[in-house]
């Protein structure tokens, strides 16, 4: 079943990574299940996802970075570089030198998982949480907290260290009996039967049949939203400007990249009143962006509730624009009023070179 687990890991990295899909997964220690024999399996997958990585990378098949930054992203410690085996040196080598990763430090003497987790959750737009124990279910509980799809494999391999209330196998049986706790389907009513066709039948299911199961459900999932922030003010007078940039730039690269515009002063509202539609949404959001052009208030507000939440920020205004001090200290997309294809290639670009940006705070150390 290990075996089996494994396999499936290798062949659903490959099919996500030829849809262009990018991944944040641990780096460090390979444990065996027997530590003498160098041929057993390991009984964790990060390593599976990153040769796996490696041999797309190697062979042309995936891009070593993107629209949506680089191909893998990955919390690490100070002691992470050590905690490598020699034998997988070389893939970890051939990542970074082909620029395919980012890393994000941690505060020296801060390795306990649970900290790298609560980054990974910020950083992830999805999880497929495979057994385990403990661990797997803390990720989880952090990514449904994110308002972030969860989707728990059935295979029950059990727990590394014995923990846990049955790992992703107890949390696929939760899956099915109810669907929109852990996601939001375009299709409700189908989100049983696509959860079930992905179904391992404790290792009987043969695997190309398990991953397409999984990414039928990856793709009748909801898309990741885009929360704006922005004038809205339609006496304004630099509001016809920023409504053209929104309409003729930002919204087409948004739905390009695979995002769900989430407009709040144009979109219909579920919510008795105007803030908690905005800060609901602004808080479940995969990425916010925020146009500082007429300097409202509010925008700040909001932008400031995004980076203090460690999202990730997509920052622009109006060329011309006075921005205060601390916030002309964070690169920001300066648009032009005229819009052409050119516009769209500047914020695309934009967009490129910080979607990985790492948070503004870290957490302090006090040992």
């Amino acid at each position: 079943m290990l075996r089996y687990a494994h396999e499936l890991v290798s062949q659903l990295v490959l099919a996500l990574g030829s849809e262009g899909a990018t991944f944040a997964v641990g780096v460090g220690k390979e444990p065996l299940v027997d530590p003498e024999d160098m041929s057993s399996s390991s009984v964790i997958f990060d390593w599976t996802v990153l040769c796996t990585l490696h041999e797309l990378l190697r062979d042309g098949r995936v891009n070593a970075t993107g629209p949506e930054g680089k191909l893998l992203s990955t919390v690490a410690t100070h002691k992470t570089e050590g905690q490598i085996p020699e034998y997988r040196r070389p893939v970890w080598r051939g990542l970074t030198e082909a620029g395919s990763v980012n890393i994000e430090f941690v505060e020296p003497g801060w390795t306990a998982g649970a900290v790298r987790r609560e980054r990974q959750a910020q950083k992830g737009d999805l999880l497929i949480a495979l057994s385990g124990g403990q661990g797997v279910e803390h990720l989880a509980q952090l990514y449904a907290l994110g308002g972030k799809p969860v989707i728990p494999l059935d295979l029950d391999l059990g727990a590394s260290m014995a923990d846990g209330a049955g790992g992703a196998a107890r949390l696929a049986e939760r899956a099915l009996a109810h669907p929109e706790r852990f996601a939001r389907f375009s299709d409700t009513d189908a989100a049983a039967g696509l959860l079930s066709r992905m179904s391992t039948r404790g290792g009987e299911s043969e695997i190309p049949q398990v991953v397409s199961g999984i990414v039928d459900v990856l793709h009748a999932l909801d898309p990741p939203s885009a929360f704006y922030v922005r004038l809205v003010n339609e006496s304004h007078p630099e509001f016809m400007y920023v409504e053209r940039f929104f309409r003729s730039v930002v919204t087409p690269v948004v739905e390009g990249l695979g995002y769900r515009p989430i407009d709040i002063s144009r979109d219909y509202n579920e919510y008795a009143w105007m803030n908690e539609a905005i800060f609901d949404s602004l808080h479940h959001s995969a990425v916010t962006v925020v146009d500082l052009t007429g300097l409202r208030n509010n925008c700040f507000l909001e932008y400031g509730y995004a980076l203090g939440r460690q999202q990730r920020v997509i920052l622009t205004a109006r060329n011309g624009t006075e921005l205060p001090f601390d916030t002309a200290a964070i690169d920001c997309h300066l648009w032009e009023a005229d819009v052409d294809d050119a516009r769209k290639t500047g914020f695309e670009a934009y967009w490129s070179r910080n979607i990985d940006r790492p948070p503004l705070v870290k957490p302090r150390e006090i040992l």
